[in-house]
């Protein structure tokens, strides 16, 4: 897929969600990554955080959104993952909010479903404010929100590998 808004890419996971669970197309994370890096709203490339540990970026740049589990492991490897849910203010006055909650992919060994939800929901959502007023979403959008995007398309990736 060439480079594409969020809802283009929400709308792509919707329609493609089934043949990507039994493995009948290749999920590409790469192009989650490059849409959530357009956001500009972390200071590195999204890739750039799966090797630093939970504690680093707990203490630079977090939002205290996520659930850390474990300070000295790579943040590739956290399972916590949190879903835009819904935007609420007047986007004409300047007034952003996203509301947020917490996923749980791992409650019962992984749940690539979960992950394909989160990405293809917050990906809606990000996207309809996006388009809007990109400054924005620039303001008020969590960085962890991001990051959750981020390990939720890496986790979609790596499951698929091993089957």
């Amino acid at each position: 897929m060439a480079t594409q808004t969020l809802s283009q890419l929400a709308d792509y996971l919707e329609a493609h969600n089934d043949k990507i669970k039994i493995g009948e197309e290749k999920f590409d994370p790469q192009t989650i990554y490059a849409a959530l890096d357009q956001l500009a709203i972390l200071a590195k490339p999204v890739q750039d955080y799966f090797t630093i540990s939970e504690d680093d970026y707990y203490e630079q740049e977090s939002d205290h959104l996520l659930t850390l589990q474990d300070g000295k492991k790579p943040l590739g490897e956290l399972q916590d993952r949190i879903i835009v849910t819904h935007t609420d203010g007047e986007l004409s006055a300047g007034d952003l909010r996203y509301t947020y909650a917490h996923e749980d992919a791992y409650s019962t060994g992984y749940d690539v479903q979960t992950d394909l939800h989160i990405l293809t929901y917050g990906l809606e959502v990000i996207g309809a404010t996006d388009r809007l007023d990109h400054a924005q979403v620039q303001k008020t959008l969590a960085k962890d929100a991001v990051l959750s995007l981020a390990l939720a398309a890496k986790a979609v990736n790596d499951w698929q590998a091993t089957k």
